[in-house]
């Protein structure tokens, strides 16, 4: 994929063959090759007798009006990225706390368990949270946090059915609206981590993409521009992650419970090497989820390589 043709079409506005090709040092022969390749990968082009250009299916991201609602945020803002998680681990140093970095378009997202990430252009929100944490902070518990505070963002835009599926998805009404991808390191004086908080949700996706499962996108509830979306989320996690850092996750107890997807619903567990069935009864304040098992008895299960799954 051409990286260099993506950002030069990425303002969304017509360009000519000619400049085009001029810019980047193209022949026009290569240059249709390039723009076929990009169709093929679900980027929506649209191409005339003299110019071609790229059709966001949702309104493109507003420096300034985020800049100035989000005021205690350093944001970097890339029209195309390979990964925004990526971003953010490779920049450490140099960025301050509660940096954002927002993308338009991902190259190679990734989600949970190194899973590819689909990222059709100016069709989610897409973005990466930078936060330290001290040391003796237990982190266990953090994407429920972070989870909670999505959920709040979308009920306060008034969207309908919020859920949250342990650990990390985001649903709405019943279907896979986005998820949470956390990546940390230790700091080299070993006092805090350093932590990066990946979300994505779905807002409007082209009608040509297929997955293997439903999928949410907030554009069936209501026409939304994605700047007031991605706006109200920051804000949460502002409170959220403060709220976190002092308290742990037991003032959010009773708040995860009010979204959980599954609660007191059978579900099942899949663990690395069995299946366990049972009554989900919430989570722990240190982020592990309660089964009821069919014995009766209750178990918790810390994050890890467990998949929660509605019993059918």
């Amino acid at each position: 994929m051409n990286i260099a043709l993506l950002t030069l079409l990425a303002d969304a506005k017509p360009h000519t063959y000619s400049q085009i090709c001029q810019t980047l040092a193209l022949d026009s022969a290569t240059l249709m090759t390039e723009l076929e390749q990009l169709q093929q990968s679900g980027i929506q082009l649209i191409k005339e007798e003299q110019h071609c250009y790229w059709l966001p299916t949702a309104e493109l991201l507003d420096r300034d009006f985020l800049q100035q609602a989000l005021p205690h945020n350093h944001l970097i803002i890339k029209p195309v990225i390979d990964s925004t998680n990526q971003y953010v681990l490779d920049h450490l140093r140099e960025l301050a706390n509660n940096s954002v970095c927002l993308a338009e378009y991902q190259t190679a997202g990734r989600g949970r368990r190194g899973r590819k990430w689909l990222s059709p252009f100016a069709g989610q929100v897409i973005l990466s949270f930078y936060r330290t944490f001290a040391k003796d902070i237990p982190l266990s518990g953090l994407s429920l946090a972070i989870g909670i505070a999505v959920a709040r963002a979308l009920t306060l835009l008034n969207f309908q059915q919020v859920q949250l599926k342990w650990p990390n998805d985001i649903w709405l009404a019943g279907k896979k609206l986005g998820g949470i991808l956390i990546e940390m390191k230790q700091h080299s004086d070993l006092s805090h981590y350093q932590v990066v908080i990946g979300i994505g949700l779905n807002v409007a996706l082209p009608t040509e993409i297929t997955l293997d499962q439903p999928i949410a996108m907030l554009s069936q509830q209501q026409k939304i521009d994605r700047n007031l979306v991605i706006k109200e989320l920051i804000l949460q996690l502002n409170s959220v992650l403060d709220l976190f850092s002092e308290q742990g996750l037991t003032p959010l107890l009773a708040e995860w419970q009010q979204y959980d997807l599954f609660y007191q619903q059978p579900v099942k567990l899949l663990l690395e090497k069995q299946q366990l069935s049972g009554i989900e009864q919430g989570i722990t304040a240190q982020g592990e989820l309660l089964l009821q098992t069919e014995q009766g008895e209750i178990k918790a299960f810390a994050i890890g390589e467990i998949s929660l799954r509605g019993k059918e």
